[in-house]
This record gives structure tokens, sequence and C-alpha cells, in this order.
């Protein structure tokens, strides 16, 4: 197969139908990109699932890292031959075609950088006392420096988000040092995507990366994202919980018609399908939405309860 890009992606048994939605949209959307997907306990049937589409590839990660499968994405990106190579985590679906925009522009590493206000959500725990919010903590911002050793000022004041990026090759170095940052400073356990116990690597692969892209000599130049802005061809990260497969989150309902769309295809083209939870079945489309509304509608009460006792 003939291609600039690899997508390529990772998970457990857990993520069956998150890896499956990825490599499904990707062969009826982008049907000349090459899927490579790693996984830990699928069986022979799971795998055929996904060997159905030509152009999925499925790997087997070695089991001796006890390491959540988050904090293994170079092992996937090291499996790409391509001149680009495009991690999705398994809990995306592309929507439309995203082809052009998986070629970053001038050959940038394509990375999601936070805003000042999400970086001040996200660290909100982490902040001294009368500190400035929007950038990094300084006692997060000192422990990475300690840690990687390189640069003694960051070149970058915020961090990074690591569902979705693009890299040339000759980025291949950078995420090796990521791999080694990983194993020096994330506990060899599986202890979740998000690990509290560890202040500056609460988010495990992703707090890791952000570090070195603050302070390693080998940090790439960051492109914007072109992933996430065309409502007609983008990545869909279905991120934190719950995921579409067990209940849809009102935010998510735009995808439900591509959801449906994709297992018509599915059945169209006589492609085999994990057992279809009854969030994906057609039949329950009012249920989804009824309670989708109805869990955002008790959310915003209870967020607005909260703010009002705290204000007493």
């Amino acid at each position: 197969m003939n291609s600039e890009v690899t997508i390529v992606s990772a998970c457990d048994r857990n993520f069956l139908w998150g890896a499956f939605l990825l490599a499904a949209s990707a062969a009826k959307n982008v049907p000349g990109i090459p899927v490579h997907i790693l996984q830990i306990g699928f069986t022979e049937e799971d795998i055929r699932l996904f060997t159905q589409f030509p152009q999925v590839k499925v790997l087997t990660l070695d089991d001796g890292d006890k390491r959540n499968v988050a904090n293994r994405k170079s092992e996937a990106l090291f499996t790409g031959n391509t001149e680009y190579i495009a991690w999705l985590d398994s809990d995306c679906m592309v929507i439309g075609d995203i082809s052009e925009m998986l070629i970053p522009k001038n050959g940038e590493f394509q990375i999601r950088l936070r805003e000042p206000w999400e970086n001040a959500w996200v660290w909100r725990n982490h902040y001294a006392s009368g500190e400035a919010r929007g950038g990094l903590p300084a006692s997060v911002s000192k422990k990475w420096q300690e840690d990687v050793g390189q640069l003694a000022n960051a070149r970058v004041d915020t961090t990074c988000v690591t569902n979705t990026f693009v890299l040339h090759r000759r980025h291949l170095d950078f995420i090796r040092q990521w791999k080694s940052q990983i194993a020096k400073v994330i506990p060899p356990r599986h202890a979740g995507v998000v690990d509290n116990s560890s202040p500056a690597y609460f988010m495990t692969d992703e707090s890791v990366f952000s570090s070195l892209l603050a302070f390693s000599e080998l940090s790439p130049p960051v492109g914007e994202l072109q992933l996430n802005r065309d409502p007609k061809a983008h990545v869909a990260h279905f991120g934190a919980n719950p995921k579409p497969w067990k209940r849809w989150r009102k935010q998510f309902l735009y995808c439900h018609p591509h959801v449906m769309e994709l297992l018509d295809w599915l059945e169209k083209e006589g492609k085999a399908t994990p057992p279809v939870p009854w969030s994906f079945k057609r039949s329950s489309t009012p249920a989804v939405h009824l309670i989708a509304n109805a869990e955002a509608v008790y959310k915003n009460f209870r967020t607005l309860v909260g703010n009002v006792i705290r204000r007493k």
C-alpha cells in the first residue's frame, strides 16, 4: 500500500469496540492509509475483525511491561514505515476524509497544546497559594527540569494533549526519548491513565511528553493540530467516561449518526462486527438521546448547586 502516512494505535481488550470504531471508520473514510493496531489480550476472533480490512494490521504488545497501554504509544509509532506517522487513541473515530489533514504543514510535529484556561483547570490542585494560573505550576516545572536534565529554561509554558498527534520520521529520536523517560519516571505497574499519586506526572504518558516538549534538547517545533478543525473531516476523540459503546454523552451525540452510517456501511460490505451494544442499535436512538440529555441536565444542576454552596 503506497501511502505517506500510517495511522497507529494501541489498546487492551477493554477498548475492543473503540479500536474497532477507529479501524472501521478509517477503512471507510481513508481506505488508502494503513492502520496498525497494537493490542494485548485480543482473541483470534477479535483479530479477524480487524484484519478483514485490507489496510489494517494487528500486532501484539509484549506483556512484559505492566504499565497502562497509554504509556506504550511509542511502540506503536515505531511500527510505522511511512514518512509520517499519526497516533490516534483507541477511543477515536475518523469522521470524513482526513487524508489531507494527516500531512503536517512544512513537516511540523502536529499536536494540540492546551490553552491557558485549560491548564488552569488541569493543574488546579497543583498551584501554590497566590501562584498565577494558566501556565505550568512552578513545582511541576522544577520537577520536570530536574528529571529531564537538559534545558535550563522551558521552551513552552503549557502542556500537550497526546490523544492525537502526527510526526515525521525525523522526530523518532524524540519518541525514543519519550519511551526512555517513561521508563525512568513512571513506575512499572498498571496505575491507569491517571495516577494521582505522582503530582508532576499524574497524566502519566501525557505529562512525560509535556515535560520533554519543555526541557528536552530534542523537543521539536510544534505546529497546530489540523485534525480537529473541520466538522466534516476530523478525528473525534471520546475522552473520559462513559464511552459511547457503554453510554452516549451529550457532547458526542453529533457522532451518533456517523456510527449508524458506519454500521450500515459495514453491513453492506459484508463485514463482521463485535457484538453490537445497545447504544449502537438504531432502535435505541430515542433512549440514547433521552439519557444523554438528562445526564447533562443533572450534571449542570449539580455543578450549579456546588458553586452556590462554595460561595456561602
